[in-house]
């Protein structure tokens, strides 16, 4: 779906991963969350991009 910029493959807990990406230049507030069912109630959040 157009609405998701990033996502990485599924991730076990003794795994960890690097996301690199180039944050959007428009400021505003960019959600996030994690996609496996149920996760996104706790794990979630709002990137935020300010003006300079």
């Amino acid at each position: 779906m157009s609405e998701v910029l990033f996502a990485t493959a599924l991730v076990n807990p003794d795994q960890t991963v690097t996301l690199r990406f180039k944050a959007p230049s428009e400021p505003g507030e960019y959600p996030y969350i994690c996609t496996f069912p149920g996760h996104w109630r706790i794990m979630q959040g709002v990137m935020k991009v300010v003006p300079n």
